[in-house]
């Protein structure tokens, strides 16, 4: 069904001078001549057939049907400035998608993306948790965190740190184990005393046993746990001593809450990098993003190892 309006150029004019009480200032408000306001009014009233301003002098009041068409029109027209306000907001809203595992999202980018959003105010983080890799085509990322060995086909790849696994412990196994952190490093044999979870089978405690010189010695088996934060929760409770990447435990080992039990550590020719497509290699957004990693999630030195600002208290 058609509507039937009158022209909404006078309805614009009509409302601004009801509202604000005078033909002046409606045409101070939306940047038009006296004579135009007036011209839109008398053009409005000769369409409905009816008076909607009471005139004396140069006062001007609404009758009663211009106060009913006031309000009716003031809340059309603050809806539709609603409505292009959002449709503007959105339209300068850029998206920047990360993907990325979820432990990897949740302990090196989330408790620092805030830092991003300040330098980026107009930027809108979508974070996927996802333990595929993107291929940046179908499936709409811009840039990913990984693990792995930086060799992707068509991609930007810059390493963040190094992915070597070591033996981790919370300080309140070790109380409990009699243990006290003076001992430490602790010998292999006293370590295959305590109870031993690791991440997943391709680090596994037989490994980190052979790379400490101590190959054939007998351990206490523990819980394989699939999810690398998850095995950390684990550490911290106290539960166990675990087989994992200081990498993403940086927090734990700066405020003590986790200790490295040894100066052993299983390499790996991986590592964490931020990966995007080489087309993307000129997006701004991108570049941007690139910078801020780079500068944030950088904690180690050139060797391999923990930089000392990155351990300090």
């Amino acid at each position: 069904m058609s509507r039937r309006l009158p022209p909404l150029t006078a309805l614009r004019a009509f409302e601004a001078a009801a509202r604000l009480g005078g033909v002046s200032k409606a045409a101070d408000e939306l940047n038009v001549t006296h004579a135009a306001i007036s011209h839109q009014i008398r053009a409005l009233e000769d369409w409905f057939g009816l008076a909607l301003f009471d005139r004396a002098g140069r006062t001007i009041r609404p009758t009663a049907t211009g106060r009913r068409l006031l309000a009716s029109v003031s809340t059309a027209l603050d809806t539709i400035a609603g409505a292009v306000d959002e449709i503007c907001q959105d339209a300068s809203q850029r998206v920047l998608t990360v993907s990325s595992a979820p432990s990897v999202a949740y302990r090196l980018l989330v408790p620092k993306l805030a830092a991003f959003t300040a330098l980026e105010p107009d930027v809108e983080v979508h974070l996927h948790h996802s333990v595929a890799l993107s291929n940046f085509t179908t499936d709409g990322v811009d840039i990913a965190l990984r693990f792995g060995r930086g060799d992707w086909p068509g991609t930007v790849t810059k390493k963040l740190m190094p992915g070597y696994a070591q033996p981790l412990a919370s300080p309140i196994l070790l109380e409990r184990e009699g243990i006290p952190l003076s001992d430490l490093p602790l010998s292999p044999e006293r370590i295959a005393q305590l109870p031993l979870h690791h991440e997943d089978t391709t680090i596994f405690w037989r490994t980190w046993f052979d790379a400490a010189g101590a190959g054939g010695t007998r351990f206490r088996r523990g819980a394989v746990y699939y999810d690398a934060a998850t095995i950390l929760n684990v550490a911290v409770a106290g539960q166990a001593a675990v087989l994992a990447r200081p990498a993403l435990a940086l927090d734990e080992l700066n405020n003590g809450m986790l200790v490295p039990l040894s100066d052993v550590r299983i390499d790996e020719d991986a590592g964490y990098f931020l990966v995007y497509p080489r087309e993307k290699a000129s997006d701004s957004l991108v570049l941007a993003f690139d910078a801020w990693v780079m500068s944030e999630l950088a904690q180690f030195d050139a060797g391999g190892t923990f930089s000392e600002s990155a351990l300090a208290p």
